[in-house]
């Protein structure tokens, strides 16, 4: 009987399980090492990522044999909802990550497998990687970049006028800003925070200004960039 169930542990022979693993590992590591990873450089989420996938991958298959009543149902949505509230929010790119790779190990566990259908899996696995490799690598004509920038200006007068503002922001940095907007004012620093947007294929030379400090839009992440919109 116990030998029974270590045949069958997911509902399936050993090896038809372990195939799906190793085609979900290897999909997982992919995306996560070598299409995430060199364009966002956060390596924290590296770890989230696939231990997430892993995770799912296992629940699905075992929950996939084993009939679930409407509360249990219930609970474990519960549980995954207070995980989420309590949790930091994440930008929306890495939330499309998380759910591309809750999604690869959904698959991976719950379709009908053999080894007749192996090639078919391997083809579904490939089309999500590819389509995210050619998704990091594709961007718009009107690529525009956001940062917030801490800047002293030479009066407050130029508050009031947005184009002198943007004119003397140009000057002191050296970066063609496209527009400019005012988050806040810290008179007793004399300092005001701006949003300022640009092309990305601003020459790398900026003009070094001690009034001027360009920050991403949370200087918590790990240097990367902000919103990058369509201007």
């Amino acid at each position: 009987m116990i030998e029974q169930q270590l045949v069958n542990i997911s509902g399936e022979p050993w090896s038809d399980f372990l195939i799906r693993l190793l085609v979900n590992v290897i999909s997982i590591f992919i995306l996560i090492r070598f299409i995430y990873y060199p364009r966002n450089s956060r390596v924290k989420y590296i770890f989230t990522f696939f231990l997430m996938g892993m995770m799912i991958f296992l629940i699905a298959s075992i929950l996939d044999k084993v009939s679930l009543d409407m509360g249990f149902a219930l609970g474990l949505f519960a549980i995954f909802g207070i995980i989420r509230y309590r949790s930091p929010s994440i930008d929306l790119k890495e939330m499309t990550y998380l759910f591309l790779v809750i999604g690869v190990s959904i698959i991976n566990a719950l379709v009908e497998f053999s080894m007749q259908t192996l090639i078919g899996l391997i083809i579904a696995n490939l089309i999500i990687i590819v389509s995210a490799l050619i998704m990091e690598h594709y961007k718009p004509k009107g690529y525009v970049l956001k940062r917030a920038m801490v800047y002293t200006p030479s009066n407050y007068s130029v508050l009031n006028d947005n184009q002198t503002l943007l004119e003397e922001i140009r000057q002191n940095t050296g970066i063609n800003v496209l527009r400019v907007e005012i988050d806040k004012i810290n008179k007793a620093k004399n300092e005001i925070t701006v949003w300022i947007y640009f092309r990305e294929n601003n020459p790398g030379d900026v003009k070094e200004h001690h009034s001027t400090d360009l920050a991403t839009e949370d200087s918590t992440r790990d240097w990367e960039s902000t919103n990058s919109n369509s201007y």
